[in-house]
């Protein structure tokens, strides 16, 4: 059967960039600056895709240009150890990190070439205080209106975009990357798209877990990131074309408002000033300092234990010039809370805002796939940026990082053989895709989807077991075996939807064994039975992968800085 008839299309290309945010749209558009023939692929629309499709409204510092590898040493040893670490866990290829940061400048110039707007209202850089934010000094920018600014920058470059259209899996041949399967989300396509490389801008994973904002309805899609990005799908793709995950134990703790709506955490604590913290009597409490890793340690528990709580952000102190910067921010990153604080009867700047913590709220910053220096995975011609990679959070790392791949990435082409489809994986994989469409009084993707997040709040959690992580892995085999293949699909909204709970399933079970393998407790690991740290793991990571269809685990100590490299943009 040829390859035609078994796809409704075929596109061939030299680059296929996954994922329209702000890391894949500029990838896409700088790798076609250099001639090269570009797809990007995005299952929302370009113009208003990924974490920060509807604006934000700071972007992460750059250091002068020339910073070296010593002068990155200085820089984490200025802003403390959280810049190289993450609860504990080493960053997953500190060289590659030192490339995102010491490269922010030039990617700052080519944003701007693409009519991406950098500056304030005057024309100038406007340098602000986020260091009580994790983040140091960044720019505050008005970026409202950052992805139809990208998207413009795309096309003009001549980058196919197609728009609508979900992944499903990668090609691969002889341990390499041949292209990718997709299925268009409005009209069921189904697409096969042949590349030398692709390139994954897929975002991190979040939506295994329940949303961070509590909500009476599980169906609601409240993530702090873009519900749309987090589903996993690059990682999953890629682990089951035997890429490497890294980190994939480690879940960020939540420390949010239940009140998020209204006014964002982050909104708090920039330009150097913090809101106060009170306890429901009204005392006044403050963080406690950074632990080993440089993580802020408070524990809420220990407020709800003595009936203390709840606990409140207060920013009323705060001078009306930071009310102004505030609701400016609001204005580039989420302007409908200020609606939605209005018909609630809050004030943002008098509302004492209630916290949650101690509960998991996805697997961001330390997971992800492992990447070396130049982004390449460990299966050929395939990359990753932003946060797929393994530690490559922030806008500013996805954008630059992005930007990076863009520029170099015609080496790799220049070099490679042509792609190599094999048909019969591909009627696998579109069989596979296509399943739900043929599936009748079956089960409903978020049904399923709304199982897995429950189950993984209850048997992972924060603090972790063998018995809570074994019944978990129990109950998640019979979601996979009885009721994946029940997943019903009315439509090819529905399809994606139901493609997208397979991609859940596959990363909740590499998150789950990765948690049973490591039997330690460190900052944001927790392990009851396990509650001292294994000095042997220090600067240790554990890396995922399959092969033969089996979860491979290994703990190994990733490659140091390279003292040598010189980031020359």
């Amino acid at each position: 059967m040829s390859l035609e008839k078994i796809a409704n299309k075929v596109v061939e290309t030299d680059v296929l960039v996954i994922g329209g945010g702000v890391g894949g749209t500029p990838a896409a558009a700088k790798a076609a600056e250099h001639g090269l023939r570009v797809t990007l692929l995005e299952k929302s629309k370009v113009d208003r895709s990924g974490s920060a499709s509807q604006g934000i409204d700071h972007y992460s510092g750059a250091p002068p240009k020339g910073m070296t590898p010593q002068d990155f040493l200085d820089f984490i040893e200025k802003h403390g150890k959280d810049t190289a670490y993450f609860g504990g866990v080493p960053y997953s290829d500190l060289t590659r990190l030192y490339r995102t940061v010491a490269a922010r400048s030039w990617a700052i110039e080519e944003l701007e070439k693409m009519g991406v707007t950098m500056r304030w209202d005057d024309g100038e850089f406007l340098d602000i205080d986020l260091t009580n934010h994790g983040g140091g000094t960044c720019l505050r920018v008005h970026w409202q209106e950052v992805k139809p600014q990208m998207a413009k920058a795309a096309r003009e470059r001549g980058v196919n975009i197609i728009n609508r259209t979900m992944a499903i899996d990668l090609l691969t041949h002889n341990g390499a990357v041949a292209g990718a399967t997709a299925i268009d989300t409005r009209t069921g396509e189904f697409l096969v798209i042949k590349a030398k490389a692709v390139v994954l801008a897929t975002a991190a994973c979040s939506r295994l877990y329940s949303p961070e904002t509590p909500q009476p309805w599980n169906y609601k899609f409240r993530y702090h990131w873009c519900p749309a990005s987090v589903s996993g799908d690059g990682w999953a793709m890629a682990y089951r074309a035997g890429a490497e995950l890294a980190n994939m134990e480690v879940s960020e703790r939540g420390i949010r408002f239940r009140d998020d709506l209204t006014l964002s955490y982050g909104n708090t604590r920039g330009d150097g000033i913090e809101a106060k913290r009170f306890l429901w009597s009204g005392e006044e409490v403050r963080l406690a300092g950074k632990n080993a890793e440089g993580v802020f340690s408070l524990d809420y528990e220990d407020y709800e234990k003595s009936g203390r709580d709840p606990f409140y952000y207060s920013i009323d102190h705060l001078p009306e010039d930071f009310q102004k910067r505030m609701q400016v921010a609001f204005a580039d990153e989420r302007l409908v809370s200020f609606k939605i604080a209005e018909e609630r009867g809050f004030n943002p700047t008098t509302h004492w805002y209630e916290m949650q913590d101690s509960r998991p709220v996805q697997l961001n910053v330390p997971p992800g796939l492992n990447a070396d220096p130049d982004f390449k995975t460990t299966v050929k011609g395939l990359y990753a940026i932003g946060d797929s990679l393994a530690g490559g959070h922030t806008v500013a790392s996805a954008s630059t990082s992005g930007l990076l791949i863009g520029d170099t990435i015609h080496e790799f082409i220049n070099e490679a053989d042509e792609p190599v489809i094999d048909e019969e994986e591909v009627q696998k994989q579109k069989e596979t895709a296509l399943a739900p469409l043929f599936v009748k009084d079956g089960t409903e993707p978020m049904e399923l989807e709304c199982s897995i997040r429950y189950l993984c709040d209850r048997y992972i959690g924060v603090y972790k077991s063998e018995g809570r992580l074994r019944e978990g892995q129990r109950r998640l085999g019979t979601f996979r075996k009885v009721f994946l293949p029940k997943l019903m699909a009315s439509n090819p909204h529905y399809l994606m939807r139901c493609n997208e709970v397979r991609n859940i399933i596959d990363v909740t079970e590499v998150h789950i064994l990765a948690c049973l393998e490591r039997k330690e407790t460190r900052t944001r690991f927790k392990r009851v039975e396990y509650p001292d740290r294994d000095p042997a793991l220090d600067g240790v990571l554990l890396y995922s992968r399959l092969e033969n269809n089996k979860n491979v685990i290994e703990f190994r100590k990733p490659e140091p800085l390279n003292m040598d490299f010189r980031e020359m943009r």
